[in-house]
Formats: structure tokens, sequence, C-alpha cells
């Protein structure tokens, strides 16, 4: 902090902190001087500083907002000053894109607000969303090089029914290339992404981008994809709530495919209740997405999610498990299957994890005798189509001239740098693309109703019905799991962390269509290979239709746990504050004023103490806004304490 020294300050300098000094009228001003009626302490409650910004909920957002303290442009414009200020700095390449127009439209956001005009929940929020999924005027790349010059002429339907709410859309994230992984975030154009507690670990993938802006508050909330754990697996390892809705609750169109029978969208947040208001305002039918069409999207939704939230909603409800589902298990070519538990590491959030549902009212049901490991790899095997050639092919034909290639092959044989062992992955064991996508052969070849499916369609549903009659024979609400056994391995694509190998994740929530959530379950144990305590997450998922149930055990459970599950990345604290620099300023200036003046009738202990605490002011660190802030709040306080006796 500069030392600004008005000629009052330099007065009392010169003086000395005698009591003497401030008495004398000869040495000091002869009155006081006028104050402000609001109390120094309510300005700086006020203020909304960077650290305010920090973990600030959707809801306290627009308090803010609301209140007059900030604005969406100043909102939007602290979220783009950490990007720039830790994004690449660390390394962590969570944002490929800033959207340009993101303070354009905030500041309209905002114009509309002073005039009495709220779009929605959502208004004025930044938020993030993947690199797969078209935000007008930006490229849609799904994070490969090759579609760089590929620019989206209309929102997504998802996007648009987030700025339909009032969301600006900040920035695009990293992902991996295609959505491919479920383990890294790496693509040609954003590079790889690391992981917000430990630089050298995955991000998860392939949201990982949105993950970790979202950890680092980079944004307020965010936007994935998956199609294969590719929300919930980052979510997991960024200590972060995400859901995978029902196949069809969201829509897909607009968004770069991967199996577009599998994949959705949904949202990414810090919190639980901002989970449930992302989700509400993105779901809803979408006449280009008959998935919400067969799905009746807007009938699922209904009356949204928010009003059920309760910290009691946990009593009454029963969990099943089966053991497989947090077991590890492995094929040893010698001895077939060989399991193994839990990482010493993992095995204590899982039990905090478990007896924070336990206590928030919730009952575990073993259901390993009934959903059997041969009932879940035979759902598993019953649903296997690569659908990526045709999905993708139809996407680039149907963009037209918007497109710069008319084919896969094209965009294979021709399309320059891209991440080859993502799109090799895409394709393995095809080495001749048709050229023309009328060539290719659809897998869409069996009618369900008015819908073009795949034949494996009927599986899907048949295990829909089965899992229905399972939990509502045996009274379940949801159904837990582990994904991973160890927190976030060091970020080497040939690396395999110890992965839930029933693959619960692509199972039930992916191939069957079900809902599915991550919730954080805190911080692991250290030791030589793990120096640093990383999170992991809780998986479960619902019947057809039931994220109601997954949202209100997110955030009863929430409630339960209280502030250990969360812990912001240290490495992107808030950043320097000038707003409360020139407070703090100010705050000093008057301190030494009302010091100075002639009034007997002040307290001189308390001068005292105010002219102490001007002191330490003078020698904050201010690029430290959190040590700014606790001596501006001292100082504020004794301030007042000083006037109090003015006024009297």
């Amino acid at each position: 902090m500069k030392k600004v020294i008005s000629c009052v300050m330099i007065t009392f300098l010169i003086c000395g902190m005698f009591s003497g000094c401030m008495e004398s009228p000869e040495e000091t001003p002869s009155e006081t001087p006028v104050v402000s009626t609001v109390s120094a302490s309510q300005e700086l409650e006020d203020l909304f500083t960077t650290i305010d910004l920090m973990d600030a909920t959707i809801s306290e957002l627009q308090a803010e907002m609301e209140a007059g303290h900030v604005t969406s442009e100043q909102l939007s414009q602290m979220y783009i000053d950490r990007i720039e200020a830790y994004d690449k700095q660390l390394d962590l390449n969570s944002i490929i894109f800033i959207n340009p127009e993101a303070l354009n439209d905030a500041k309209e956001l905002d114009k509309e607000r002073a005039e009495g005009k709220t779009r929605g929940p959502l208004h004025g929020i930044p938020i993030v969303v993947k690199a797969n999924c078209e935000v007008a005027g930006m490229p849609i790349t799904s994070g490969a090089n090759a579609l760089m010059s590929m620019v989206a002429t209309e929102d997504a339907f998802v996007v648009k029914q987030l700025k339909e709410n009032g969301a600006v859309i900040l920035a695009l994230t990293n992902l991996s290339e295609f959505a491919t992984s479920s383990i890294s975030s790496w693509s040609t154009l954003g590079g790889r992404t690391h992981n917000a507690y430990g630089k050298d670990r995955a991000s998860g993938g392939s949201s990982g981008g949105t993950a970790v802006a979202v950890t680092s508050n980079f944004a307020a909330a965010g936007v994935g994809t998956d199609t294969g754990g590719s929300i919930r697996n980052p979510a997991s390892y960024s200590n972060i709530y995400g859901i995978k809705p029902s196949k069809g609750l969201t829509s897909i169109s607009g968004v770069i495919p991967l199996r577009a029978y599998r994949d959705t969208t949904g949202p990414m947040a810090r919190t639980a209740e901002d989970l449930a208001l992302m989700l509400e305002c993105m779901a809803g039918t979408d006449e280009a997405d008959d998935y919400t069409l067969e799905a009746d999207a807007d009938a699922l939704l209904g009356d949204g999610y928010m009003d059920s939230l309760s910290a009691d909603a946990l009593k009454g409800i029963r969990i099943g498990f089966v053991y497989s589902s947090i077991e590890y298990s492995i094929i040893d070519e010698e001895d077939g299957y060989s399991y193994d538990s839990l990482d010493v590491k993992v095995e204590p959030m899982f039990e905090r994890g478990l007896s924070n549902l336990k206590k928030a009212g919730a009952e575990l049901v073993n259901l390993t005798d009934i959903l059997t490991d041969e009932i879940i790899d035979e759902m598993a095997d019953s649903i296997t189509t690569e659908t990526f050639t045709y999905d993708m092919s139809k996407y680039l034909n149907d963009k037209g001239d918007a497109s710069p290639y008319s084919s896969l092959q094209e965009l294979r044989d021709t399309g320059g740098r891209f991440n080859h062992m993502n799109l090799g992955r895409l394709l393995i064991g095809i080495y001749e693309l048709p050229e023309n996508f009328e060539e290719i052969e659809n897998p869409y070849t069996e009618s369900f109703g008015p819908y073009s499916r795949l034949p494996e369609w009927q599986n899907a549903l048949d295990g829909r019905e089965l899992v229905k009659k399972i939990m509502e024979e045996n009274d379940i609400d949801a159904i837990l799991y582990m994904n991973f056994f160890i927190p976030a391995v060091i970020d080497d694509i040939v690396v395999i962390p110890r992965y839930n190998q029933k693959a619960f994740d692509i199972t039930f929530g992916s191939k069957l269509g079900l809902p599915d959530i991550n919730i954080p379950l805190g911080f692991s144990g250290t030791d030589e290979e793990y120096t640093d305590e990383m999170p992991l997450g809780l998986s479960l998922f619902a019947d057809f239709g039931q994220e109601e149930t997954l949202l209100k055990i997110a955030y009863a459970y929430e409630q339960q746990a209280g502030d250990f599950i969360r812990r912001m990345p240290e490495q992107t604290p808030a950043l320097e504050d000038e707003s409360l620099n020139a407070f703090l300023m100010d705050l000093v200036d008057k301190a030494y004023t009302v010091g100075l003046a002639d009034n007997k009738n002040l307290p001189a202990g308390k001068v005292q103490i105010m002219l102490n605490l001007c002191e330490k002011a003078m020698d904050v660190d201010t690029k430290d806004p959190y040590a700014t802030y606790e001596v501006a709040k001292e100082l504020a306080e004794a301030y007042d304490n000083v006037i109090a006796n003015i006024a009297a």
C-alpha cells in the first residue's frame, strides 16, 4: 500500500503519539470533521471484495448484485482477472477461450437489472462452458486444433437455456480432445489440464477444464458433458459436485458428439444448491433433440429442484450398495479376477462419507446378493455399439459450409495437428472411412415409436426397468459406489489409475441413461507418493428421472458434512483488491483526522487503539487481501468506537 500521507497525518507524525499532542488546540485541528452516518464497519461489509468472490454461491452473488454492492460486469472482470493470473501461469490450462463478449453481455444484464428486469435466477452470473458446446460467435472445437476455424453461428440448446435465465458465458473450458478420456483432459488447443490441488496430478476427463475452473473460482459454476463418466470423474478429482442427468433431461443439440445415444450435458458446481439451480436452468424439451422428446424433459423437470432441498431430506432415505462397487477388481492372466480394497489413503474418506450419510438419517442396505455381478456384467455387455464415426460425420455434414471438413475421413487425414492418441482411440480398427457421409452406415436402424434408435436401445430400456424393479422391491432410493479407489494419479496418459473395473458409472449412468451424481468426500491422507492431501468423491445413481432424489441426498449430506469437505485450492487464493486497498487508505486518513481533532470528550484509550491500528495498516502488505481485510476490519471497528463518542 502506498503511504499517501495527508497534511493532517504529517502533523500527527511530527507531534508523535502522545495524548497531550492530540488534545492541544494549538497543534491539532480545532474542529472535529463531519463523519458519515454509515459506520465504517458497515461500509466494509457492503464492499464486495476479492475475498467475497471466493466460493461465493449463486444465491450469495445474486444478493450482492441486488444490494448494489457489485455488478455483473465487475464480477465477470474479477473472474477474468483470476483466470489471467492463475490458469496459464500455474499450468492449470483449464480455459481455452475467454469470451470476448462476456463483459458486454454482463453490462447489458446490469442495465436490465437497473431497469427492474431480471431474466431468471442466473441473471448476471458468470459461468464457464465445455468447449464441445456451441456458443455463438466462438470456435466450436472439442479441443481440436483441426477445428479452430469452425465458428458457432448459434448457441447449443443448453447454452441458450442458461442465457435465457441470465447467465454470462465467461469462457470455454479445456477437455480431453473429442471428449474421449475419463482420466486426463488433454487437447491440442488447451494442452493438458492439471489438478488444482496438485499440479502434477490428473484433472479427470473429459470435463477436466470445467472442474478445475469451478474449483479454482474462475466462475460461479460450469457446464460439462458426460458419455462415460466425464462429469463425475473430474468432479471427483476436483472436490466439487457434478451430475450426469437422465438421458433426455438435458439436450445435446449443438454439442460435438462422441456417442449420441449416451451423450449428456450437465452442471458442475461447488455446492449442491448451485448444482440443483444450474440443472433446473439447463433442463427442458428441445425439438432438435428427440431424446428430450422421448423422455418428455419438461415433465421430468416438473417444478424444478430448489424447493425440495432440505437438511432433513435424508431422513428415511435408503441407499443401497454392492461390495463390488467399493472393491477394486483386476484381471490376472493366471488367477483370473482378484480384488483389492480401497486404498488406505481413501478408506477414512469413504468411512466419513458413509458416516455423514447415516448421521443425516440415511439407512445403508446391502444389495450384493440382489444386484449381482452377473446382472451388472450382463447389462454392461448388452450395450456396446460404437457410433462416433456416424455421429461425428453427421455433425460435420449438418454444418455444411460452416464446417472446414465434409467428412470424418477428411478431418482425420487433412485436419492438421490434433491429439492423435484420442482420435486414434475413437477409430481403433477403422483404417478406411467413407469419403461421403451418405456412404456411412447408419447405426440407428430400429424404430421406437417415432424415434430411430440403436437395436440395443431396448436393452437400455430393459436395464432401466430391471433397476427400477430392484429398487422398488427393496425400497431403495439410490445406490452408491466408488468410481476410483485412489486419488488423482500423476498426470501421465499411460498411467492407469485404480479404477472401478465394474464401471458402475458407464453401466448405470451412461449405458442405461440413469441419473448419476458425484458428491465430494473431503481429502485423503498422504504418503511418500501422495505428499499432498487430495480430494475424491462418492457417486450415487437413482431410477430414471429421479434427479430430485439425488440432489436432495447431496444437499442434506452437504449440510451434515459441513465445511470439512470443501477446501479451496491453496495455489489460487484471492487476488489483490484495489477497492479494499482504497477503502483502507481512506479509513486511515479519516482515523488520523479524527484522532488529531480537538475534542476532549473522546476517550484517550480508544483513540490510542485506533491510532495504533493506523500504524499497523500502514505496514500491511496490500498484495495480500486477507491480511488487508483483517486490519481494515480491526481499524473500522476501532474507528466506529471512537465516532460513537462524537455522536453521543
